[in-house]
């Protein structure tokens, strides 16, 4: 067999001919790799930075900061490239970047920045190295001229040596500018070497045994305590100062119990001999050299970190150290095309940049560490990470069992004498998952959210081509886990309370209820919604899904306009008002069929403690701002709910219960369709109508304007109310909504940018007075 040792066909070089030949060689054996050879990097750009290529993988990089910098340029804004497979990881660098720059930004201070070499010279005996070592130091000029010729950039600063037994080792330091160094300085000592044994043999008399480049002195890609108080790459130290209200309004921990935990655990880390301390700074190191073309081999390393803390009358301040950070913003993999851009979203491409991208690394290191470091003290770090349970073995829907048969089966009934002839997973057509499909994929990887399909189909003669949308929908209870992950980057007592009332909330049964609906209101022929075109459900395999119309852009006047209430004017909001309410009528013969069901009625006062819970973070979090009082008066709210929904004279019936122009759009001809039905909840009709409002109307609307169109509204009540009841009814509503939805986006707001919610939180409080005003 070893004679028969297969020979990789290209080797050697880097062509896109060499390329295909080395597939081939694969596919021969029955090796097929489409994803990996499918690469955009052409072969000119990557010749020197790897040999047999074949392809690439793709690391998602997410956005980093911003985090405040007071560097030379002043104080700026920044962010970073990060590249990782690790959830969670990028939302806890943010969360640090977060209370550093609320509490005033980070500075940080380059010390140095060396590269070595250490070659090794062998010989007969001690006195022949002895020899050797007094030679070598007397000639550090002549060393340093040649060694020097060979690059524009590396500076020899000294070479120290060390005896062992009968060899002495050199340490070539140098500075290496804007490169990590690591090739030059392996050109510049081999040429002094060379140089030295010819003239050290010619001046002495004395001939080396042997001499290597490089005996492992320099700790090259490997973590020592020489690189540390020595000097191997760059070294960084980063300060901040965080602040006290910012520490508990964005950590949600107290600084005194931050201290607290961390003088154990530093005396813990020296018990057990930890490289210097820090929670996981190689995180940081590992995301960004990934991102930005360094060299991956050096990660550990560069993941060397001191974390430093002390209190202050402020707050804490801190300094996180990097002694060994091998980095360049030249050479190496960073002359990449997408890691040029990592570089140049830093700022640090290019020549005179590698003290700045120092100091940015440094920074966001530490923030990671102020992040990291608060959710274990406070108790989040193991909430982010709890299962919540079943880990039973499901046989789960997989993409490639959606076939023409499988589609077939579920639209059946409503595709009446058509046959699909054709399936296919359009490529270009992408649709956005939302907020709860993405929170439940945070906790498992079954196939759940939107999944487009073009069919080909054929009624009679006449061949069509339709496209559509797929809806595979997660358990309610992976909706609450999604929740729970959620809540416990903010505060773990809030991902408890998730958990203690998740039998109260909207989202039980949300699996079920959308696809109930969508039946319900196919059966009675609505045309306000996604034509429907079945559904399936599988308990068993926890399949459940429907296909609905693909919403065309270009048939639709809006979509996704949560953000931009200028483009409702009044006459397209109460066209929305009148449909909405003529569903709402349409569904009151089967509300008392339906409580027996699926729907449950909407009793927020049952979870007092959680909305409670959403208050106290909001009031932190706006403590000193104009939202301060309108959080604080969400607790009276939350008090006042059970009294008020006794006092309201007026039916409830089936409400859409996430009623807003994110789930709304208008059809070119005027017509709306509302999609998303998954939280809908038994309660008053009124619920859906101001949550709208809220949304369709822009801060310091005119309050004429608003009672015109409250007005006008009146007219489509579902239930046979006079106005006093229906007035009171709609204030009831307003403050369901921000106690139990408008809390919801508030707190989220801490981890994602949803820009509508202080608007539609101002929004719901001055409706409420204009209300009571008129009244």
């Amino acid at each position: 067999m070893k004679d028969n040792y297969p020979i990789v066909p290209g080797r050697g070089l880097n062509t896109d001919d060499a390329k295909s030949m080395r597939l081939e060689y694969l596919n021969k054996q029955g090796i097929h790799l489409p994803k990996i050879e499918d690469c955009s990097l052409e072969s000119s750009v990557i010749r020197n930075n790897l040999e047999s290529w074949i392809g690439s993988v793709e690391i998602p990089i997410g956005l980093a900061g911003p985090l405040l910098y007071k560097g030379q340029k002043g104080e700026e804004y920044l962010n970073a490239a990060v590249g990782t497979l690790e959830g969670a990881l990028i939302a806890s660098m943010n969360r640090g970047a977060k209370v550093i720059s609320k509490s005033g930004g980070f500075n940080a201070v380059v010390l140095h920045q060396k590269m070595v070499r250490s070659p090794m010279f062998i010989f007969e005996d001690l006195e022949q190295c002895l020899v050797f070592k007094d030679w070598a130091d007397s000639h550090f000029k002549e060393i340093k001229e040649v060694a020097e010729q060979y690059s524009n950039h590396a500076e020899l600063i000294e070479i120290q040596s060390f005896i062992i037994h009968k060899s002495v080792h050199l340490k070539f330091v140098y500075t290496t500018g804007d490169a990590s160094g690591q090739n030059m300085t392996t050109i510049c000592t081999w040429h002094a070497i060379l140089w030295m044994n010819k003239s050290f043999e010619k001046e002495k008399e004395i001939k080396a045994v042997h001499y290597v480049i490089e005996g492992n002195g320099a700790s090259d890609k490997k973590v020592s305590h020489y690189s540390i108080n020595s000097g191997r790459g760059v070294n960084v130290i980063a300060e901040c100062e965080i602040l006290d209200s910012e520490i508990e309004k964005i950590l949600r921990v107290k600084s005194e119990d931050f201290l607290k935990c961390l003088r154990p655990s530093m005396a813990m880390s020296k018990m057990d001999g930890m490289i210097g301390f820090n929670i996981n700074v190689a995180n940081t190191i590992a995301a960004i050299f990934v991102a930005t073309g360094q060299d991956l081999a050096c990660i550990h390393e560069s993941s060397i970190g001191i974390l430093q803390m002390e209190k202050t009358e402020k707050g804490i301040y801190c300094t996180l150290q990097l002694p060994c950070l091998v980095i360049g913003t030249l050479g190496g993999g960073t002359h990449l095309p997408a890691q040029q851009e990592a570089l140049r979203l830093m700022g640090c491409d290019g020549n005179g940049k590698i003290k700045r991208f120092a100091s940015l690394i440094a920074g966001f290191a530490l923030s990671l560490e102020i992040s990291t470091f608060a959710a274990i003290v406070g108790g989040q770090f193991a909430k982010a990470h709890e299962k919540l349970g079943r880990n039973k073995p499901v046989n789960w829907l997989t993409k490639s069992e959606i076939n023409q048969e499988f589609v077939s089966s579920i639209t059946k009934d409503y595709l009446e004498d058509t046959m699909i002839k054709q399936l296919e997973f359009p490529k270009t057509i992408i649709v956005e998952n939302g907020i709860i499909i993405n929170l439940a994929s945070k906790v498992n990887n079954k196939l759940i959210g939107f999944i487009p399909l073009k069919l080909e189909l054929q009624k009679g003669n006449k061949i069509y081509k339709e496209n559509v949308l797929l809806k595979s929908k997660p358990l309610d209870i992976e909706v609450i886990k999604g929740l729970h992950y959620m809540a416990a980057s903010i505060d773990p007592e809030l991902a408890d309370l998730l958990f203690i009332y998740k039998d109260n909330l909207e989202y039980k049964n949300c699996h079920k209820k959308e696809i109930f609906l969508y039946q319900l209101l196919k059966t009675k022929e609505y045309d306000c919604t996604p034509v429907f075109y079945g559904s399936k459900s599988n308990e068993k395999r926890e399949i459940y899904l429907f296909i609905q119309e693909l919403l065309d852009y270009n048939q639709l006047e809006l979509i996704n306009s949560e953000n931009n209430p200028e483009k409702w004017f009044d006459e397209l909001i109460l066209k929305v008002i009148k449909t909405i309410s003529e569903v709402h009528r349409g569904f009151l013969p089967e509300i008392e069929e339906m409580k027996l069901g699926l729907l449950e009625e909407f009793k927020p006062w049952l979870s007092k403690a959680l909305y409670h819970k959403f208050v106290d973070i909001l009031i932190k979090e706006h403590e000193g701002t104009k939202l301060e009082s309108n959080c604080r008066q969400l607790s009276i709210f939350i008090e006042e709910l059970e009294a008020l929904n006794k006092d309201v004279n007026s039916g409830k019936t089936v409400v859409h219960n996430d009623f807003n122009l994110r789930n709304i759009a208008v059809r070119n001809d005027g017509r709306p369709c509302i999609y998303d039905w998954e939280l809908a909840m038994i309660n008053y009709p009124e619920r859906d109508l101001m949550e709208f409002l809220s949304f369709a109307l822009p801060e310091a609307f005119e309050a004429g304007r608003f009672y015109k169109i409250m007005d006008a509204s009146f007219a489509f009540r579902v239930m046979d109310s006079n106005r006093k009841d229906w007035d009171e009814t709609c204030i009831y509503s307003l403050k369901e909504f921000l106690v139990t939805r408008v809390t919801f986006y508030l707190t989220g707001k801490i981890l994602m940018d949803y820009i509508f919610a202080e608007r539609i939180f101002v929004n719901a409080f001055r409706m409420i007075q204009l209300i009571e005003n008129r009244a």
